[in-house]
């Protein structure tokens, strides 16, 4: 089981290393087709990927919940492989829309991956998967820009061609996955809609995991603006923003000694509000790194207890469906939050993200404590099914 997990992550952190190394020079790329660098084009074109994969997210997992689990997961790998391609050979502006939107259609790697894992794994284990592919996520986020950056670097001219390069990694990504076991399935498992038991439980599920992924995205598009005029330099600047992430990074193996519960979540919510409200009153680098370390510890915890609840509440027979309506619900809450920070910031200032961020994390930890989720029942109810 430990090689099966292994290759799902290396699947998973190419496709994310190809998907999370390109948005932030996009504005670059984007010169390639006669469009400035602060060309509206750039936020419509960011945003477009997050916008189709939160449309079809639901319906790849009903594929996954039909045809297989490791095929969707190939299909994902295959699809973002066939956009990259797309996109480093387009003739132009069109063409571009085309691949992007196609790179957030048949994408979805994170969803299939955890699908795939959901029938190999259950309860503690699945809970400690799920924190590992979160843990690929994060690394291909601190990795993949600073390489890309130096790519660009080294070869100016490389252009959309880029694309093209980075198309080898998930096609890389989906050769790994034919070593991966066939999906046992049994007839019984096929069937996927909710029954009425499921759905009361699953609906503050989704709105959980929208308000969690709200409050982390929000803060990202200004952070460079709010912390440059104490940090003066772009890539202490960019330092601070990622501490969080490696706080992740550093601290995840050592906390999968101790056993998971989903009652971490409320406190990790807890100290993600109070660093938010921290940042927005703040005035000094020292400060500033005190309130990044709180918020990573506010992460480690919210994430270890988020998926310590999906591996004890979303049914394992529609599980390729709930993860895919998961997916959603994060993409739709990267999407709130980048239009929400751009009003917020031009109607008040730069610290009123961070406002934001604490209100969504407390409404997260109050959905948590004031619904079913909260108790034992529901679990014990999908565990017997």
């Amino acid at each position: 089981m430990r090689h099966t997990l292994l290759v799902v992550l290396t699947c998973h952190f190419l496709a994310a290393f190809t998907v999370l190394g390109v948005p932030l020079y996009l504005p670059r790329l984007l010169s390639g087709f006669g469009l400035g660098e602060q060309s509206p084009w750039a936020g419509v074109l960011f945003s477009l990927p997050a916008v189709m994969t939160a449309l079809s997210a639901a319906w790849w997992g009903r594929f996954a919940d039909r045809y297989g689990r490791r095929l969707s997961l190939q299909r994902a790998l295959a699809g973002l492989t066939g956009a990259f391609l797309l996109a480093g050979i387009a003739p132009s502006l069109p063409w571009l829309i085309i691949a992007l939107a196609l790179q957030g259609l048949a994408g979805g790697t994170l969803a299939a991956a955890n699908g795939y894992l959901s029938q190999h794994m259950q309860g503690d284990a699945l809970a400690k998967a799920l924190n590992w592919t979160q843990f690929s996520a994060r690394l291909a986020l601190l990795s993949a820009p600073p390489l890309i950056g130096a790519v660009l670097m080294l070869l100016p001219h490389i252009g959309q061609h880029l694309w093209l390069g980075l198309s080898i990694l998930p096609l890389a990504g989906l050769i790994l996955s034919l070593k991966l076991p066939e999906d046992v399935t049994t007839s019984r498992e096929r069937v996927t809609s909710p029954t009425s038991t499921e759905r009361p439980a699953l609906l503050p599920l989704w709105t959980l995991q929208f308000l969690f992924n709200f409050a982390m995205v929000i803060t990202f598009p200004y952070f460079l603006p709010y912390a440059v005029h104490w940090l003066h330099q772009e890539v202490v600047t960019g330092l601070f923003y990622s501490w969080p992430h490696l706080i992740y990074l550093l601290l995840l193996p050592l906390w999968h000694r101790l056993r998971g519960r989903s009652t971490f979540f409320v406190p990790g919510m807890l100290l993600m509000a109070l660093a938010a409200l921290w940042h927005g009153v703040l005035d000094d680098p020292a400060t500033l790194l005190l309130a990044r370390t709180l918020f990573g510890f506010g992460m480690l915890l919210a994430y270890s207890g988020a998926n310590q609840l999906l591996s004890e509440t979303i049914p394992r027979n529609s599980a390729g469906k709930q993860f895919g309506h998961i997916d959603a619900a994060g993409k739709w809450a990267g999407v709130a939050a980048g239009l929400s920070a751009g009003w917020l910031v031009a109607h008040f200032s730069l610290q009123a993200p961070w406002l934001a961020s604490a209100l969504a994390a407390l409404g997260a930890a109050f959905i948590f404590v004031t619904s079913s989720l909260r108790g034992s029942g529901y679990v014990r109810i999908t565990r017997g099914s």
